[in-house]
């Protein structure tokens, strides 16, 4: 199997390398990622109710996360165990930018296959989400995220309250010593494998 890039080898050549390289997701390893964030999830909901009392209620302390494509790991089993209606999940309209829903409601068929709420579905905004779960082709260990390329997901990303816990979702494979990143990349706070839940350090631990 073929290197990755070198160092200054552009987001297009990473991306066409990924996808080269793109494998069937093991349901096992989707299992254990899902019960390292329940672990985590469950240790942010202790610190808020500490602090306000009670769990977030729904609208105020929603977590975000997306409906897996073939080739990206389901949290479905997450939602499973937390409750569906502690989630959002994102709209892509035919134009402009994504938009926030509940995660319960009428769903559709994305032109992708994953399903999305409907046209009409009520709309959330970015301040009622208290922590993003991030899906990327890939990730590095400073917290940059390599997306598809079309921008949706950074153009979100960018319009959450800065101080929201952002987790990359990855295979440990898929976690780099550095990526190509560019001024409007929105990083990573934590980084989210088979192999745990942790905090991202801005120098990568060099």
């Amino acid at each position: 199997m073929r290197e990755p890039p070198t160092a200054g080898a552009s987001k297009d050549m990473w991306r066409r390398w990924l996808r080269d390289r793109q494998m069937q997701v093991d349901p096992g390893t989707a299992e254990t990622l899902v019960t390292s964030l329940h672990r985590f999830i469950e240790s942010v909901d202790v610190t808020w109710n500490d602090r306000v009392g009670g769990a977030p209620p729904l609208g105020n302390g929603l977590i975000l996360f997306y409906r897996a494509m073939p080739q990206e790991l389901s949290l479905d089993g997450l939602a499973d165990a937390l409750g569906w209606q502690r989630f959002a999940v994102t709209r892509t309209p035919p134009d402009g930018s994504l938009t926030l829903h509940p995660a319960v409601g009428a769903m559709e068929q994305h032109r992708f296959g994953f399903p999305q709420p409907i046209a009409d579905a009520f709309e959330l905004q970015p301040r009622h989400i208290a922590l993003a779960l991030v899906p990327g082709m890939a990730f590095d260990r400073t917290g940059t995220r390599l997306g598809h390329g079309a921008g949706y997901f950074d153009e979100l990303l960018a319009r959450l309250p800065a101080d929201r816990p952002r987790i990359g979702i990855s295979r440990r494979e898929l976690i780099f010593d550095r990526l190509p990143s560019e001024a409007h990349d929105v990083p990573m706070t934590h980084l989210a494998t088979e192999d745990g839940v942790v905090a991202v350090e801005p120098d990568g631990g060099q």
